[in-house]
């Protein structure tokens, strides 16, 4: 999808370039601070997605809302919570409070191409050591090492796959093909939307589990279906240990 940022802030934008570049659907075709010239561009080129401030001097989001002429959605960005109401009948396809988080932005972007992503027989390829998944429609192909792979979410039509080196990857697949691809006991599901790593693991903290980057550690729930097979895998490498 071609987008473009229409933003105030300077920092903002970045952010927001920031985000962009490591989705493989999204690519950025334009940005800017000047709200005027951002209504110019989006009804002369009619870019797929728009992320648009709500608070700007000259026009603010929802008055461009209103006079945009193309097919192009909006998803709104402000520092204000008392928009999300009329944001919303305004068309627009969702709302990000700033500061704005990875996890909240992908969300949002998955929204924007709903149910438009074709649906994929995009079966991953694995050896011992890696796993090759489709990333795009047109059949590209990417290795990722499984050593490098610290957990897997579910994200509606993707899969991503978290990962030391190149952060978030977006795959072309279904939940089950993952699974299926990825051996045990080096990676366990926990979750209906989450696979992990079994050596990121940290510890256990009543119902999440929480594994570890290089810089942070983060907690991952544990559905109820996977707990007790979970936690007989903890026990089984105990024993051993």
């Amino acid at each position: 999808m071609n987008c473009i940022i229409i933003d105030d802030e300077i920092h903002a934008i970045e952010l927001l370039k920031t985000y962009i570049s490591r989705v493989p659907f999204l690519k950025l075709v334009y940005a800017t601070q000047n709200p005027i010239e951002g209504l110019t561009y989006i009804n002369t080129h009619k870019p797929d997605l728009v992320f648009l401030d709500i608070h700007m001097d000259e026009l603010s989001g929802p008055e461009i809302v209103k006079l945009i002429k193309s097919p192009s959605k909006v998803i709104f960005t402000t520092a204000y919570d008392n928009h999300a109401i009329e944001a919303y009948n305004d068309g627009v396809i969702d709302y990000l409070l700033k500061p704005i988080s990875f996890e909240r932005f992908m969300r949002a972007t998955l929204k924007a191409i709903g149910t438009d992503v074709p649906p994929t027989n995009a079966e991953p390829l694995a050896d011992k050591s890696s796993i090759f998944i489709k990333v795009e429609n047109k059949g590209k192909m990417l290795r990722i090492k499984l050593d490098d792979i610290i957990h897997v979410e579910g994200m509606r039509n993707y899969i991503g796959f978290h990962t030391q080196s190149s952060g978030l990857i977006l795959g072309l697949l279904t939940f089950k093909e993952v699974e299926e691809a990825l051996p045990e006991p080096q990676f366990i599901r926990i979750h209906k939307s989450h696979i992990i790593a079994f050596d990121r693991i940290v510890g256990i903290d009543g119902n999440e589990v929480v594994i570890r980057t290089d810089k942070k550690e983060t907690k991952i729930p544990i559905g109820i279906t996977y707990k007790d097979k979970f936690l007989s895998m903890i026990n089984e490498v105990g024993r051993k240990s």
